[in-house]
């Protein structure tokens, strides 16, 4: 398909071998297969950019996440190889505002996740009527994660090439709360100065890829 669409020759070699997703890169291409979340059944995405999260604390940035564009509600729409150490899968997810975010789940509860002075896990529900339209949530979701992380704003894979990266990297507090069938999660990241980015995140295997592409 890709070939018919960009016009490279069957005869050509490609620029590179792209054989998993994390060697993706700015301008490739690929495909995810027919799913049930409609934002990416059977689509076809260019790379947007490829940036970097660092989960635990400056060991390096295990999260390389590729940013396929946006929705048609202009969400902004991610991937990454998520690594539970036995085996890998692929997590998508879709950046929400707060009207959004309010329509979707239990603000009261979901709130709680800055209070400082709390001393248990914040529990999160899905409103019923929007578990009906849309297929990213889960019913219940519990908090399991809550530290400092670091966003780099290139691909790490480029970070070797400089010796000064600290202009491309920005701290930030990271919550996330995930269903209990470990197939939905909701991701937090609070900025200095309160800036608060909330995305709605499936999990799906990696036979999900169809078709990967190198840029020409």
């Amino acid at each position: 398909m890709f070939k018919k669409i960009f016009g490279r020759d069957k005869s050509e070699a490609p620029a590179r071998s792209l054989d998993h997703p994390r060697k993706l890169k700015q301008g490739d291409f690929i495909k995810i297969g027919f799913d049930d979340h409609p934002e990416i059944s059977n689509t076809e995405f260019m790379i947007q950019k490829v940036t970097g999260l660092d989960l635990s604390a400056k060991s390096g940035y295990e999260r390389s996440v590729i940013h396929l564009g946006l929705t048609d509600n202009n969400r902004p729409l991610l991937m990454w190889v998520e690594d539970d150490g036995n085996s890998e899968r692929l997590a998508f997810s879709y950046g929400a505002d707060q009207p959004h975010v309010e329509t979707m789940i239990n603000v009261e509860q979901f709130t709680d996740l800055f209070n400082p002075d709390r001393n248990y896990l914040v529990e999160v529900e899905s409103h019923p009527s929007s578990l009906k339209d849309n297929t990213w949530l889960s019913r219940k979701y519990v908090q399991d994660q809550a530290c400092e992380v670091y966003w780099l704003d290139r691909d790490p894979v480029d970070v070797g090439t400089t010796e000064n990266v600290s202009t491309d990297e920005k701290s930030c507090d990271y919550f996330r709360l995930t269903s209990k069938d470990q197939e939905a999660a909701i991701e937090v990241f609070v900025f200095d100065g309160g800036k608060t980015d909330v995305y709605f995140v499936i999990y799906l295997p990696m036979f999900k890829i169809e078709e990967m592409m190198p840029s020409a």
